[in-house]
C-alpha cells in the first residue's frame, strides 16, 4: 500500500469513528476530512468536482423540496384519517394498517418525516386505544427501514448505491420491492404476534369519532397539497423513463422539485430555511472521502481480498454481502457504509459469479433492514424513540435489542433465502 492510500484509509478510518462517536456533527466530520486529503495532496483540487455524486446529489435535493411542500399542505393529515377511518377503530387494524403505511411512505420519502409525523400519530391514537405505545412506534421503526429499500428514491442508502451502480426505479421495484413488501408483512404480523397482550386490553376507537373524521378538510391547504401531490407524481413518472427521455435521476429530482416550486410561488417562499442542507453538505464530501479511497487502490485491494475469501462461491458472495451490510448497518452510519460499497461493488463485478445489479440490491437489502438491528442503526431509529423518550417513555438498548433484534434476523434469514433462490 503506498503512501497516499494509507492516508486516504487513515482520514476514512478517523471520520467514520467520529461519525460513530457522535462528538461533532457529521457534517463537520466529513467536511475536515475532505480538506485535510485536500491540503495533502491526496486530492487535486480538478477532481474534487469529479469525486462527488451528482446523480445523488440532485435527486436527494429535490426529493427533500417535494416532501417539504407535501408536509406544509397538511399531507400526513389527510392520509393519518384515511387510515384510522379505513381500519374502523379496531385496535389491531389500526396497529397493522399504520406499521405497513409507514413503510410504503419511507418507500418514496426520508424516513426521519415519516417517523416525526407516524411516531407522534402512534403515541396519541395508543392514548385513546388506552394501551401502550412502544409497540406501535416500534414495528414502525423497522417498517420504515424495510420500506426505505424497495424502491431508488426510499432511504439514502439506496440512491446511493442506485446512483453509483447504474440501479434504475424500475430495476429496484422488480427485483426488490417484492421481497422489501413480504418482508414488510412479516414485519407487521410478527410484531403483533409478540405483542398480543398489549391488546388484551385495549379498547377501539369510539365509533363517533372515526365518522367524524373528514380527511381533505384536514389538509392545510388543498391547492399545495394537489400541487404537490401532482409534482411528485411527476417525478416517479419521469424517473420511470429518464433513459428513453434522456435524463438522468439527478435531472429527475431538479425537474420535479421546479416543478413544485412554480406552482406553488409565494406559498412556499421560506421552504429553504426548512431544507436539511447539513445532509447535503455531508453526502458531497462523503463522496469526496470515498473518492480517495477508490483513486488511491484501497477499494481495489479489499476487492481482490473479498474475491479471494469467497472464492467463486455464489452462495458465500451472497451470504458476505447481505450479512456484512446488515450487521454493520446496525452499528455505524449506513451512508458512509453505503457509499464506500459502491466501487467496492464495481471492482467485484466480473470477478465474483453474481451480476453488478444483483450485488447492488442485496446490499440496499442489507444495509436498510439491518438499521433495524440496534437504536442507533438508522435515522428513523433514533427520531422514533426520542419522540417516545420526549412522551415520558424511556426505550433502553436492552429493551430494544430484546423485542427487535429476533424479528430482524428472522426476516433477514427469510430474505437470504429468497435472494439465494431468485438473485443470479
Amino acid at each position: 500500500m503506498n503512501n497516499q492510500a494509507l492516508i486516504s484509509l487513515l482520514i476514512f478510518i478517523f471520520v467514520y469513528a467520529l461519525i460513530i462517536c457522535d462528538l461533532l456533527p457529521r457534517s463537520i466530520v466529513s467536511l475536515g476530512g475532505a480538506v485535510v486529503l485536500f491540503i495533502l495532496g491526496v486530492i487535486k483540487d480538478r477532481e474534487v468536482v469529479s469525486l462527488i455524486n451528482w446523480e445523488a446529489m440532485g435527486l436527494i435535493f429535490g426529493m427533500f423540496i417535494l416532501v417539504r411542500i407535501l408536509v406544509e399542505s397538511g399531507f400526513f393529515d389527510v392520509l393519518s384519517s384515511y387510515i384510522l377511518k379505513l381500519s374502523r377503530g379496531k385496535a389491531t387494524v389500526v396497529f397493522l394498517s399504520l406499521s405497513i403505511a409507514t413503510g410504503i411512505m419511507a418507500a418514496f420519502m426520508d424516513s426521519i418525516t415519516v417517523m416525526l409525523f407516524m411516531a407522534t400519530l402512534s403515541i396519541e391514537v395508543s392514548r385513546k386505544l388506552k394501551t401502550n405505545p412502544v409497540p406501535f412506534v416500534l414495528s414502525q421503526i423497522t417498517a420504515a427501514n424495510i420500506g426505505g429499500s424497495a424502491t431508488l428514491m426510499g432511504d439514502p442508502p439506496n440512491v446511493i448505491l442506485g446512483t453509483g451502480l447504474g440501479i434504475t426505479l424500475v430495476q429496484y421495484v422488480k427485483y426488490l420491492a417484492p421481497i422489501s413488501l413480504l418482508t414488510l408483512l412479516i414485519n407487521g404480523s410478527l410484531f403483533l404476534l409478540t405483542n398480543k397482550y398489549t391488546f388484551r386490553g385495549a379498547k377501539d376507537l369510539d365509533i363517533q369519532y372515526i365518522k367524524s373524521l373528514k380527511p381533505l378538510e384536514s389538509a392545510k391547504n388543498r391547492y399545495m397539497l394537489l400541487t404537490g401531490a401532482f409534482s411528485f407524481l411527476i417525478t416517479i413518472f419521469l424517473l420511470i423513463f429518464h433513459k428513453d427521455i434522456g435524463l438522468t435521476v439527478g435531472h429527475v429530482g431538479i425537474i420535479g422539485a421546479t416543478i413544485g416550486l412554480v406552482l406553488n410561488g409565494k406559498r412556499i417562499a421560506n421552504i429553504w430555511e426548512k431544507i436539511d442542507w447539513e445532509v447535503i453538505v455531508f453526502f458531497a464530501t462523503l463522496f469526496i472521502i470515498i473518492g480517495a479511497l477508490e483513486t488511491t487502490g484501497v477499494i481495489k485491494d479489499l476487492a481482490n481480498t473479498i474475491v479471494s475469501f469467497t472464492k467463486g462461491s455464489t452462495i458465500l458472495t451472497k451470504n458476505v454481502l447481505l450479512w456484512t451490510s446488515g450487521i454493520l448497518s446496525g452499528f455505524i452510519d449506513n451512508v458512509p457504509f453505503a457509499a464506500s460499497m459502491v466501487p467496492l461493488i464495481k471492482s467485484l463485478s466480473g470477478k465474483v459469479p453474481l451480476r453488478l445489479i444483483s450485488m447492488g440490491l442485496i446490499t440496499s437489502f442489507g444495509t436498510d433492514v439491518g438499521g433495524n438491528f440496534t437504536p442507533i442503526g438508522a435515522s428513523a431509529n433514533v427520531v422514533g424513540l426520542a419522540i417516545l423518550r420526549n412522551a415520558g417513555i424511556e426505550v433502553t438498548w436492552k429493551d430494544y435489542i430484546k423485542k427487535v433484534l429476533p424479528i430482524t434476523a428472522l426476516e433477514l434469514i427469510i430474505a437470504d433465502l429468497l435472494f439465494l433462490l431468485l438473485y443470479r
